[in-house]
């Protein structure tokens, strides 16, 4: 079983009581590394370009088709380690908040990753 540094829900490393880290391991890791995923712009992180989702070139356009939006979203979900297949992805779109929020649920080879990510501009 592969371990990571636990992260809090604002992104930032996650410390316990006496401000140690934490590690997360498991289903508990997959369903963190599916929510970097979704967090990050396709070619933000300068180490690989073909990291993250394109949402400039396919989701934050004039006319978005959901049908398109969820198979990017899946495809990228698929794309991160241990994820074996997505069982379930929600989509919900506040247009006046300018946030979309993604529900997935995912099988992996440590379990069910299930989650919830926000994303909305400032």
């Amino acid at each position: 079983m592969s371990l990571d540094l636990a992260l809090s829900m604002d992104g930032d490393l996650a410390l316990d009581l006496m401000g140690a880290t934490r590690l997360v391991g498991g289903a508990e890791r997959v369903r963190q590394q599916i929510g970097i995923t979704l967090r990050v712009l396709l070619g933000e992180w300068f180490l690989d370009t073909s990291f993250g989702v394109p949402y400039f070139e396919d989701i934050l356009v004039k006319n978005p088709d959901r049908a398109s939006i969820e198979a990017v979203l899946r495809a990228r979900i698929v794309d991160v380690p241990s994820v074996t297949a997505v069982q379930r992805l929600g989509l919900e779109v506040d247009r006046a908040a300018r946030a979309l929020r993604v529900t997935f649920e995912a099988e992996t080879t440590e379990g069910l990753a299930d989650g919830i990510v926000t994303l909305g501009m400032p």
